[in-house]
């Protein structure tokens, strides 16, 4: 699959929660429910935002699991503790991410949350820890709160590195973090009109087309002559697949976790000694 650039994803997601926010307001907007071609667009517009959201919070719970399988296998190397009979950090990410499919995806995420805890497991500062901690707790929200609060919550999140969508784990794209912490910024504080300027992907531009030749909002809506990367990127997320997760469990309880004798947290292999840049890579 064709990975999928987060920037475009997240700030086509915040349009789309921005054209709600107008509809529920009385700037900004003319909305008629009781008309019939009003309430045939809002059906139309709904509709697009729960398959589109759906489909989000299904990559991003996805995403969640695989990089906390992958940051895991780094326990036996990087950590105070570790689990037994689990990938170690010999393994690359790309070969945990298509094997631990077979794991129940939930259990997954607690032994992150238990092997994360700073306060159970010391860990080398480049890995691990508790960023990572309240990475795993993220993927556990799904299910539990809407998808569109579990989105919300994610797209903030970092490890002790970056931004954590920068581990692609075949699913997304982080082309230029600068960008994408700065849209972030921007959403926190702009009005929700600011946030439809950028042209949209295709269905979502041709909502917001006829929702402007219906006079329901006004906002800039692009005449779609060509496929653009951000129609592609959304057609792709529309058309996301979910892992298919398995039933194997992995057994984080204490009987399965050894506790290192000796554990030098500040150790860093040679090959590591270049730069901090350098050895932020390896994470």
């Amino acid at each position: 699959m064709r990975l999928l650039s987060i920037y475009i994803l997240v700030q086509e997601f915040y349009a789309i929660e921005a054209i709600v926010a107008m509809l529920s307001g009385t700037q900004d907007n003319n909305f008629e429910p009781m008309r019939h071609s009003h309430s045939r667009w809002y059906r139309d517009f709904n509709n697009f935002r729960n398959e589109y959201i759906t489909k989000f919070a299904s990559a991003i719970f996805d995403y969640t699991v695989l990089v906390v399988a992958a940051e895991l296998r780094h326990c036996k190397k990087w950590a105070s503790q570790y689990l037994k009979e689990y990938y170690t950090a010999e393994l690359s990410r790309d070969e945990v991410y298509m094997d631990c499919s077979a794991y129940d995806a939930r259990d997954i995420l607690k032994a992150g949350i238990r092997m994360f805890d700073a306060g159970l497991v010391l860990w080398n500062s480049h890995y691990g820890g508790d960023k990572w901690k309240q990475i795993a707790k993220a993927g556990l929200m799904k299910g539990k709160v809407s998808d569109c609060v579990f989105i919300d919550h994610c797209v903030d999140l970092s490890h002790n590195n970056s931004i954590y969508f920068d581990k692609q784990a075949r699913i997304f794209d982080l082309h230029d973090l600068f960008v994408y912490k700065q849209f972030l910024d921007l959403k926190r504080c702009c009005k929700p009109k600011a946030l439809i300027e950028e042209k949209q992907g295709l269905r979502f531009n041709q909502l917001l087309q006829r929702a402007n030749n219906l006079n329901i909002i006004k906002v800039r809506a692009t005449e779609a002559y060509h496929l653009s990367v951000r129609d592609e990127n959304e057609s792709v997320l529309l058309d996301y697949r979910p892992v298919k997760w398995g039933s194997m469990r992995l057994d984080y309880s204490e009987s399965n976790i050894v506790i290192k004798k000796y554990f030098n947290a500040r150790a860093r292999p040679e090959k590591d000694c270049i730069s901090d840049r350098e050895y932020a890579k390896c994470a």
